[in-house]
């Protein structure tokens, strides 16, 4: 581990040289943007495809039949992304390594140091973060559910801004970093995101203390998930920099993660729905709401993990929050539900539109 970290910085003229002539022309903050413009497009989608495909009460036998279609139109995912290193048993391996104090990847000794394992919080997460978004919707206003998962973003920065002070510790260079105005950019961001989804109704019909906690823990969960994979294709490819292969890195953990949390979907299901009368049952339209649930977010996650790794740049995540523009007119055009509050929707795209028309640099 040492040897690789102290090479982490070592740059040949010609490959300074080629870099610059590439940034001159698309910056990788460019490449950032238009990346999570791109998993702006696709994602928007999903929840429309949640909305067809949830027809039972248990919220974690959905889940695990959506890891399963998720995991399916991953597979094609390795063929395109033009990666050098594809060594399947070498990038399992690295599941089991975790982020030391001096910002450089361990392999754990005991069974303690797997708790410090991105990859095992990873698994925890993909079990359980959808399925608390559906079952917090069962028991507050689903708006309210829908605001507090766009916290999910932001947990997602804040750990990708963590590790990358840890990293940069000694002449490491940060692979993640933001400064406060982007910060502030990024909450405002939130805001107009909020009232975007808020314009759908003008009332809170249902809250309770137990919807609200679930929520917030699937908001947790769902920054788990995200962020899982992304550090842990890191942390596989370590001390690596090139986006192909840390982009292969996170799917190859995404589809592992996925795989793994199975059991703890069904052990959750029986645990907390046992089986009823109204139990999950595929027809031909759910199977091609899958089918195109797991394709629009193998795409969205593809773009997604190539807007963090071109650029060290977090502040373009901002643009993530344009998505439930996006979602409100696909809902409007195809789920029949109308927005009562056109006014708050307008508001809302509006701040988040000059919240991301700030000036970026590589160095926010």
């Amino acid at each position: 581990m040492g040897r690789h970290a102290s090479s982490l910085r070592v740059d040949t003229p010609c490959r300074a040289q080629a870099e610059s002539g590439t940034e001159r022309l698309v910056s990788p903050t460019t490449k950032g943007t238009l990346w999570a413009v791109s998993a702006v497009a696709f994602g928007s989608w999903l929840p429309l495809f949640y909305l067809f495909t949830h027809i039972s009460d248990d919220p974690f036998v959905w889940r695990s039949w959506m890891i399963i279609f998720q995991n399916v139109a991953m597979i094609p995912v390795f063929m395109l992304i033009p990666a050098k290193n594809k060594r399947w048993r070498e990038k399992t391996r690295g599941l089991l390594l975790y982020w030391g104090e001096d910002g450089t990847p361990k392999r754990i000794a005991s069974p303690l140091d797997m708790l410090r394992t991105p990859a095992l919080w990873m698994v925890i997460s993909f079990a359980l973060d959808l399925a608390f978004w559906v079952w917090a919707a069962t028991l507050i206003d689903p708006l309210v559910v829908t605001i507090i998962f766009q916290l999910a973003l932001i947990g997602l920065v804040w750990m990708a801004a963590r590790l990358g002070r840890k990293v940069s510790a000694g002449d490491r260079t940060s692979p993640h970093v933001i400064s406060r105005k982007h910060w502030t950019l990024m909450v405002i961001s939130f805001v107009g995101a909020a009232l975007v989804i808020w314009s759908e109704t003008g009332e809170v019909e249902t809250m309770n203390w137990l919807g609200i906690a679930v929520a917030v823990a699937g908001a947790g969960t769902a920054a788990g998930s995200m962020w899982g994979t992304v550090s842990t294709g890191r942390i596989m490819g370590w001390p690596g920099i090139d986006p192909n292969e840390l982009v292969w890195n996170a799917t190859f953990s995404a589809v592992a993660g996925r795989f793994l949390s199975l059991p703890l979907t069904l052990a959750a299901s029986a645990l907390f729905f046992p089986p009823t009368d109204r139990s999950f049952e595929l027809t031909g339209t759910t199977l091609g709401f899958l089918s195109l649930l797991g394709v629009f977010n193998a795409a969205g996650a593809f773009s997604h993990r190539y807007s963090l790794y071109v650029t060290s740049s977090l502040s373009v995540q901002r643009i993530m929050f344009f998505s439930p523009v996006l979602q409100m007119l696909w809902i409007w055009l195809f789920a029949d539900v109308s927005i009562a509050n056109p006014q708050a929707l307008l508001i809302g795209a509006g701040i988040v539109l000059i919240s991301n028309l700030g000036w970026q640099s590589k160095t926010m």
